[in-house]
């Protein structure tokens, strides 16, 4: 485990020890407590694959904060029915009030008359 720790840290990675653990446990296929070389590759993979997971959570992100800047007109961070509304009309999507009104109810969570950038990324994950 130490091993495995100060390996990241070289890395520049800081790490617990805890965090070690539990991915010598996620790896170690023969439940023998140790790395072997095939687990260890299973381990690089896995990392790998977490942080193009990361990356690709990060960009997507960074995608939804870029519209959602573009339906805040206001840049209070928040986006009300008039900003969504006006903003949908220069897209030419004219949507009915009613429909219109019914899906800034539904995304609007907490029901304070305003979308947040969390309730807004889940109303566009939904559509989508």
């Amino acid at each position: 485990v130490e091993e495995l720790r100060k390996g990241f840290q070289s890395l520049g990675q800081d790490i617990s020890m805890a965090e070690v653990q539990d991915i010598i446990n996620s790896t170690d296929f023969d439940k023998d407590g140790k790395m072997n070389f095939e687990e260890f590759v299973a381990m690089v993979r896995l990392e790998e694959m977490k942080e193009k997971q990361e990356n690709r959570e990060a960009k997507l992100d960074l995608e939804f904060r870029k519209v959602f800047k573009e339906f805040d007109t206001n840049g209070d961070g928040t986006v009300t029915i008039d900003e969504l509304k006006s903003v949908l009309q220069k897209m030419n999507e004219n949507i009915p009030d009613e429909e219109l009104q019914k899906m800034f109810q539904e995304s609007d969570i907490d029901g304070d008359g305003r979308i947040t950038f969390e309730e807004f990324k889940t109303m566009i994950e939904i559509r989508d």
